[in-house]
């Protein structure tokens, strides 16, 4: 009877569940001879190594943040402007992007370049506060990045 492999799979809300089986990796701990990965044969109920569900912890809350970040640009009186988020199909990656508030679920983003000069004449408060909120989208982008190359990572090494 041939042995299972471990299988990833990644849930609609980016949490990773694992069937795991140790001996593809050879993996028993030296102290106890027990698996390093949770597993239950084919019953699904394993459960992903503790770095991986940290990682995709961190993933899962940047994704949260990135989402209250952009329902705030939304909520903006008169707004012009709104962050939206992308998801990317083929890598997985979601990042917040510009967006011209009124044209349509499916208008193109729009770069920040392309639209600082609209920021630059509002009112000293509002400029501040839209140039703070473009730099935390920066920021988060650049962690979700970060932080779902570390899930990728965590992943393999329990291959």
């Amino acid at each position: 009877m041939s042995q299972p492999t471990m299988a990833w799979w990644t849930d609609h809300a980016g949490r990773a569940m694992t069937q795991c089986n140790p001996s593809k990796r050879g993996a028993t701990s030296s102290e106890s001879g027990q698996p390093e990965c949770g597993a239950k044969g084919l019953t699904g109920r394993g459960e992903a190594p503790a770095e991986v569900r940290q990682a995709a912890a961190r993933v899962d809350k940047i994704h949260r943040a990135q989402a209250d970040l952009s329902r705030l640009t939304r909520r903006v009186s008169g707004r012009t402007f709104y962050l939206s988020i992308h998801r990317r199909k083929t890598t997985g990656q979601v990042h917040l992007r510009w967006r011209s508030a009124g044209a349509g679920p499916h208008a193109g983003h729009i770069p920040w370049g392309d639209i600082e000069g609209y920021f630059v004449r509002l009112p000293g408060v509002l400029r501040e506060w839209y140039d703070q909120t473009h730099r935390r989208a920066l920021e988060l982008n650049r962690r979700e990045i970060e932080a779902r190359l570390a899930l990728r990572h965590a992943q393999e090494r329990c291959r």
